[in-house]
């Protein structure tokens, strides 16, 4: 039975591989590059998203390190039984999504006419890119998932329990962002308290799909569940959100609680019910050999 300093070295030398090999080249293309040619354009595409695959590139150095090995690598599709889990983690997103636009327009209302330009034919080609497209681009979040849920929970686990994990390794998740955030990903700059109620907002996103995400690896046994959901949370929860609230009146006072809190409460709500779920899950019963 491996002891619990030995959990904490080994998650120690992860955190630190996970976040030099993103932070490092962030902040040198942040530098030289500028934030928005090197991320928002497809000039150096390659680069951006190798950044992605820091996590998982971390899950594998810190095996090697360690002589831990390459068991339990969570990379098994396990869809035998599990399939009610895969669909959790195609159709919860798309739901938090359409939740969120109907919140929002339900306090905020809407513009008269189509505001976005959209007709409905375009709003149905959308729809079905959000649903169908999106987890195909599931390549663009394994990096992430492989490390996060695939190893530094794991070690988090038995150091600081379910709870502690889902609070710290949230945390954790969301400060690995920060020199993103610093340059206006996911919140833009122009808000309240920038860049710092930036970080916050998202340790506290990534708490709450973290706690969605331990709930399907742990369910599981494989990343992949977590992966298609981060996926559509990504690439197509936003389209349909769009859809959902467009029209709703632009106001400067108003953006950040009804663009970055407001959509998110659906999702919230269901990270609570996930959480309650995980505490009190029912261990297997262990047959006598």
């Amino acid at each position: 039975m491996k002891s619990k300093a030995q959990h904490a070295k080994r998650l120690v030398i992860y955190l630190l591989f996970a976040f030099g090999f993103a932070w490092i080249p962030w902040i040198l293309m942040n530098r030289f590059w500028g934030y928005e040619e090197w991320f928002c354009t497809s000039h150096y595409i390659f680069f951006a998203n190798l950044t992605l695959y820091a996590p998982a590139l971390a899950n594998i150095l810190t095996r090697l390190v360690t002589k831990e090995g390459f068991h339990d690598m969570k990379l098994r599709l396990r869809l035998k039984g599990h399939i009610p889990h895969y669909l959790t983690a195609w159709l919860l997103p798309i739901s938090c999504a359409l939740l969120g636009g109907l919140l929002v327009t339900a306090i905020y209302g809407r513009n008269n006419g189509n505001a976005d330009g959209i007709s409905g034919m375009g709003a149905a080609a959308a729809v079905l890119q959000a649903v169908f497209y999106a987890p195909l681009r599931a390549f663009l979040t394994f990096g992430e998932e492989f490390g996060w849920r695939g190893y530094m929970n794991d070690k988090m686990k038995p150091l600081f329990g379910t709870a502690g994990t889902v609070l710290i390794g949230g945390t954790i998740w969301g400060i690995w962002h920060a020199p993103l955030i610093v340059e206006g990903h996911n919140f833009g700059r122009d808000y309240a308290g920038y860049p710092y109620t930036g970080f916050l907002m998202m340790m506290l996103y990534c708490i709450c799909l973290g706690t969605v995400l331990m709930w399907l690896t742990d369910h599981t046994g494989s990343v992949f569940p977590a992966v298609v959901f981060h996926a559509i949370v990504n690439f197509g929860a936003p389209t349909v959100f769009r859809l959902i609230a467009r029209g709703v009146p632009q106001t400067a006072e108003s953006s950040v609680l009804k663009e970055f809190i407001v959509p998110e409460l659906p999702m919230v709500l269901f990270s609570i019910l996930f959480l309650t779920l995980l505490l009190f899950r029912r261990k297997p019963v262990q047959k006598p050999i």
